[in-house]
């Protein structure tokens, strides 16, 4: 077999799309929260058949099967591609549309078998479902994902589709061979593999960079969120709040910081066992979650500490916020959990503050809610928001 420009394309073709395959069923083995990319490497896997089956077609005297292989694994590769990206976003996959491409593409190559090569029209209707299979992804990415990367990948693969739409005409003008045994040594197959080939790799870069900037953001969100809780913890609190310090204009910080511990939770430990404390913290987290902003950093710090971070709020609101708090604690509905309450503090930004003094205040205004009898809220300038005294704001009215 004479080694022209075409083959050795089809070689490096197949070797790119294994590479591909293996880079995805690695990172599905090291992370197993990765598990889905395991679709991207069946993808490319099928993709890897199409080079393979053009190679094996000229060395052999039976080409019909690696015909069809060739071009069923090629479409299935685009389809497996659609399916791969929303199940990646954990999206239900447009399954009607890839079993009716997969249909129409198998229907096709058998219409047009023994076609004349080289005519418009059966070029066109060979390339049509691969067209649409490869434009089907590009709906798919814009549809299930967000971000850059997502809207780069949609466009590269409008790009590939686009593409298909031109071969034909390229394919009339230049002469595909005369048989599928001469396609390799055809002018049109160096041009429909470069093309393909660029275009297809840099999608799969573009699949690969997004695979890794979620594992990488789900080792982050790993590594900085409290495991009994869900909320972040310290490291993850202190990254998020330090950020947000730095994007607020100097002069326009409107930040309140809201330090919590709940009241004798160790007596809960005593009396009810630390399997009763830990549905007391993951009880409370709830309410958190449910009652603050959604605007809100929430974040667990120690066994019974947790705190608040507010944006744009001032300290009266942040009272009123932290009072449905605690109505929502009172009223937290668990029937199976001991009765408990907490006691809060609550510090405004000040010109020149880091976060370290946002939090000391706060801290500092917590601590003396608890020397001056617990189930209160103070603030850092020493105004009590007292139970009894303090007004229930309902939940609603708080996240409007």
């Amino acid at each position: 077999m004479r080694m022209n420009g075409a083959v050795v394309l089809l070689i490096v073709n197949a070797v790119v799309a294994g590479l591909f395959a293996l880079s995805y069923f690695l990172i599905a083995r090291i992370s197993r929260g990765q598990r889905p990319v395991i679709a991207f490497g069946v993808s490319y896997l099928l993709g890897m058949v199409t080079p393979i089956s053009e190679i094996a077609i000229r060395l052999t005297d039976y080409p019909a099967p690696f015909m069809l292989a060739s071009y069923m694994a090629l479409l299935g590769g685009f389809l497996a591609m659609a399916a791969a990206l929303s199940i990646f976003h954990r999206k239900r996959p447009p399954w009607t549309a890839i079993a009716t491409l997969a249909v129409l593409g198998l229907i096709t190559r058998i219409a047009i078998w023994g076609g004349t090569r080289d005519d418009l029209i059966y070029e066109l209707a060979f390339q049509l479902p691969l067209a649409l299979g490869i434009l089907l992804c590009s709906h798919t990415a814009f549809r299930t994902g967000k971000g850059q990367l997502n809207h780069t990948l949609a466009g590269l693969f409008l790009l590939s589709g686009l593409n298909f739409f031109i071969k034909p005409f390229v394919a009339a003008a230049l002469g595909s061979g005369q048989t599928a045994r001469d396609y390799a040594g055809s002018a049109y197959a160096l041009y429909s593999q470069a093309s393909t080939a660029i275009l297809l790799t840099a999608a799969g870069l573009t699949v690969l960079l997004i695979v890794i900037q979620t594992t990488i953001q789900e080792y982050v969100r790993t590594a900085e969120t409290d495991h009994l809780s869900g909320l972040l913890n310290r490291r993850g609190f202190d990254r998020q709040a330090l950020a947000l310090l730095a994007s607020a204009p100097i002069g326009k910080r409107q930040l309140c910081a809201v330090m919590i511990d709940l009241d004798h939770f160790k007596r809960i430990n005593d009396c009810f066992g630390h399997d009763m404390g830990d549905r007391v913290i993951q009880a409370f987290a709830d309410i958190l979650r449910s009652t603050a902003p959604k605007s809100a950093h929430l974040a667990r710090t120690g066994g019974e500490e947790f705190v608040i971070l507010l944006n744009r709020v001032t300290a009266p609101a942040a009272g009123l916020i932290v009072e449905a708090i605690r109505a929502h604690t009172r009223e937290h509905g668990h029937a199976d959990l001991p009765t408990f309450s907490f006691s809060a503090g609550i510090s405004q930004y000040q010109a020149g503050d880091s976060l370290a003094d946002l939090m000391r205040r706060a801290d500092q205004a917590c601590y003396r809610a608890k020397t001056l009898g617990r189930d209160r809220i103070e603030t850092d300038h020493g105004i009590a928001a007292d139970s009894t005294a303090s007004t229930v704001v309902p939940f609603k009215a708080v996240n409007a």
